[in-house]
């Protein structure tokens, strides 16, 4: 029987997840993320998985009229327009969950090291400067408020864990009243708003883990920073377009902020000369926060499992625009 064919743009997350692409498709691999040079790859291919940097556009998916199914090769979809795979009737898969654990344990990570002065004493340390115990500040977390946006299973892994695990004060911001959600805060002791304001205002380290989308791009400006409390620091696991950057660097730069950690941005990867790098009250990390040994493994086999079956004309598992089969069944 004839495979089917599979344009992978990137590595998989994992080469187990690579293994199992190969042994039921004809993979068609390349490290080459060009719209122009993809147009002419996608001509004869029934599938596509991709990881980011690389994207999937209107053209794109125009270039491939064979084409059957887009995969993510981890959890995110930002990156490829979903909007018009689903008006052309084609699934958009991803990896959904796989990673919650690994997200959340970078995102506590990074909010303690920011707490205990991580970078700063190990810069100083690096340069033999051991009276810096004398003039550098670290704080205790416990009692302190922790904001978390949004409540999605990220976010409800990190509130459990700055809560149960640190004893903070978590506060959990929704859009709108949701049962469950209030039920399951109202079991680790959080408290849940609507007041987006209120949590920036009142909050210590405000962890952001909301999707990006048209209503969250740029969210996080010069108005919300302009709230923050000055000895309040600013954590972002999530999608780097979600903070308007040049407001960021202001806030950082000036003071109105005290610090701020980030594992996402926006463009990604970020110029090698962006300013916001070179603060000495930041710290950054190359979009990991989701990638450790274990979920990369999850993620990646899930992620190839997933679109094999599509293509096998079966109802895949994880479904970014499940609105496609409604259609069709």
């Amino acid at each position: 029987m004839t495979k089917p064919k599979i344009l992978q743009i990137l590595s998989m997350y994992h080469e187990e997840g690579e293994k199992v692409l190969q042994e039921g498709a004809e993979v068609i691999r390349t490290d080459e993320y060009d719209p122009s040079s993809i147009c002419k790859m996608v001509r004869e291919v029934e599938g596509i998985v991709l990881r980011a940097p690389a994207k999937i556009t209107k053209e794109i998916i125009d270039a491939a009229p064979k084409l059957k199914v887009i995969s993510g090769a981890g959890v995110g979809l930002d990156n490829i327009d979903v909007k018009y795979a689903t008006q052309k009737g084609i699934p958009v898969l991803h990896a959904p969950a796989v990673n919650n654990v690994s997200t959340a344990e970078h995102a506590v990570m990074l909010i303690m090291a920011l707490s205990k002065g991580l970078i700063p004493f190990h810069s100083a340390m690096s340069q033999g400067n051991y009276d810096s115990r004398t003039h550098l500040e670290s704080f205790e977390l416990k009692g302190k408020r922790a904001g978390i946006v949004g409540f999605g299973s990220i976010a409800k892994e990190v509130a459990k864990k700055l809560k149960l695990g640190l004893e903070m004060d978590v506060i959990v911001w929704v859009r709108q009243y949701d049962k469950t959600k209030h039920s399951l805060a109202e079991e680790l002791g959080l408290t849940v708003t609507t007041d987006l304001e209120f949590l920036i205002k009142t909050s210590d380290y405000i962890s952001l883990h909301i999707p990006l989308t048209e209503n969250t791009k740029g969210l996080i400006n010069k108005y919300y920073f302009q709230l923050m409390k000055p000895t309040a620091y600013l954590i972002n696991t999530a999608r780097g377009g979600i903070v308007n950057q040049d407001d960021l660097y202001e806030a950082l730069q000036n003071g109105i902020i005290a610090g701020a950690a980030l594992d996402v941005f926006d463009p990604e990867p970020p110029p090698k000369d962006l300013p916001l790098l070179s603060l000495p009250n930041i710290i950054v990390t190359p979009h990991v926060g989701g990638t450790t040994v274990e979920s990369n493994l999850i993620m990646a086999t899930t992620v190839a499992r997933n679109i094999l079956k599509a293509l096998a004309g079966e109802k895949p598992d994880f479904i970014g625009n499940p609105e496609v089969y409604q259609k069709t069944m």
